[in-house]
Order: C-alpha cells, then sequence, then structure tokens
C-alpha cells in the first residue's frame, strides 16, 4: 500500500511522493518523473516522529545524515498507517497526537 507524502524541499518548497512501506525501508517514489526515488533503509534511520493536527498529519523521518519532513494526506487511516509502518520498520517511533500509541 502507497501513501501520499508531501515533502519538503526548500524554504517554501515541496514535492508530492508516493510513500511505499516494505520490510526494512521507505522508498519515497516521486509523482514528477525528473525527481530521484528516494529509499531509506531502517539502519539508517534514527527514529520517525508523527504530530497529528486538526488540519495535517506531519511526519518526520531523521537519519544521520538527512531530516526527511512532510505532510501525509489527510484522507489517510491513521492507524492503519501507523501499524504498517511499526510492522515494517525497527526504530522508536514518536507518536505527538491525541490517541497515539
Amino acid at each position: 500500500m502507497d501513501f501520499e507524502f508531501r515533502m519538503k524541499t526548500g524554504f517554501f518548497e515541496t514535492k508530492m511522493y508516493d510513500l511505499l512501506i516494505g520490510k526494512g525501508k521507505l522508498i519515497f517514489s516521486p509523482k514528477e518523473s525528473d525527481d530521484q526515488l528516494i529509499a531509506i533503509p531502517d539502519k539508517n534511520i534514527l527514529n520517525i516522529t508523527f504530530k497529528k493536527s486538526k488540519k495535517s498529519f506531519e511526519m518526520e523521518i531523521q537519519t544521520c545524515e538527512k531530516i526527511y519532513q512532510g505532510l501525509l494526506d489527510n484522507k489517510i487511516d491513521y492507524e492503519k498507517f501507523i501499524n504498517q509502518i511499526k510492522e515494517n520498520i525497527n526504530k522508536k517511533i514518536l507518536c505527538e497526537y491525541e490517541g497515539g500509541r
């Protein structure tokens, strides 16, 4: 299953990606053909943080080299999404929203 993710790529710039959650890795597939695929193995992930507000669901992935930040589509089932992350990525996950586990 893939999820729409609007990644921050600059100060006032974002780009759309499909986020694919695989066993031991996260893959960001660009919606625009000129952008590069981003694959992040879980061995490179320090932690993942989720922040839920009334208008958006933010995700931040910290690696040793870079921090990936962005917004997930508001139409997703958050519990299902987080459970899929937990099942496939063996790293610390912080949930900062009401009802987070």
